[in-house]
């Protein structure tokens, strides 16, 4: 039985491994561009408006950050809520709702604070967090149908009672060592995508500062509190939130312009 249990726990840690890697791979830059309904650049009306704020901002970022993926690009998800974020080494996307929401100087702010997260490669975790979860949730999903089928044929097909007993028994053996080991990567996974998070934006924050877009951002920042201030937030929200009280960032903000 403790052999059953041990190859639970290699099964999972080398499916585990191979999610991950290809989380972090360009097929899974894809894949969450596809889940998220990102879309290119379309209308003459968007190029004209946002192809200049977008190269501005992509020029600046990469005479502080050579080494920036030099083909970057922007995408568009048609939601009217306010949103913007980055994925993977390439990829920007920013929400209709923003677009609308935003000046054109209030934008390059957004997008400066996009472009640190692809620099320090906090990026990551939003691969990590989506695709690498489908992925695992997809193959534990067929190794409890598998473990289901597997318990019912060897009860079926057991010659005595006893048989069937011992069958039933070493199956939620095997099935208890396979959660247990599932318990312990999701465990693995939370606090991977927990470190340092909301620190990940104050760093974003600075780079956006560092390549000349502090004082726009700074006023999306405040634009972005008024919009959200109605929006009542409980305390486990607030606890769990991976991004830090928009306050705190304008303070932070704020404070490096004091100090230049």
């Amino acid at each position: 039985m403790l052999g059953a249990n041990k190859l639970s726990f290699v099964i999972v840690a080398v499916y585990y491994a191979i999610s991950i890697s290809i989380a972090l791979s360009p097929i899974g830059e894809w894949l969450l561009r596809l889940i998220e309904g990102v879309r290119k650049i379309e209308t003459n009306e968007e190029r004209e408006y946002l192809e200049d704020i977008f190269e501005e901002v992509y020029q600046n970022a990469l005479k502080e950050a050579p080494q920036l993926n030099k083909e970057i690009k922007l995408y568009i998800i048609d939601a009217m809520f306010v949103n913007a974020f980055a994925i993977g080494r390439k990829t920007i996307a920013v929400t209709t709702g923003a677009i609308e929401t935003f000046s054109r100087e209030e934008l390059k702010g957004i997008l400066a604070h996009e472009f640190g997260h692809i620099r320090y490669g906090h990026t990551k975790a939003l691969l990590l967090s989506v695709i690498g979860n489908m992925l695992f949730s997809l193959f534990v999903l067929i190794v409890r149908v598998f473990l289901f089928v597997s318990e019912l044929l060897a009860v079926i097909f057991a010659e005595t009672k006893g048989g069937a007993l011992l069958a039933n028994f070493s199956m939620v053996i095997l099935r208890f060592g396979f959660d247990l080991s599932i318990i312990f990567f999701m465990y693995i996974r939370q606090a991977i995508l927990s470190l340092n998070s909301r620190s990940n934006e104050y760093q974003a924050d600075e780079f956006a500062y560092t390549i000349g877009f502090g004082d726009e951002l700074i006023t999306s920042l405040y634009l972005l509190q008024k919009v959200s201030g109605s929006q009542k937030v409980s305390i486990k929200d607030r606890m769990t939130s991976s991004h830090p009280h928009i306050a705190k960032r304008i303070g932070k903000l704020e404070g490096l312009g004091t100090q230049g």
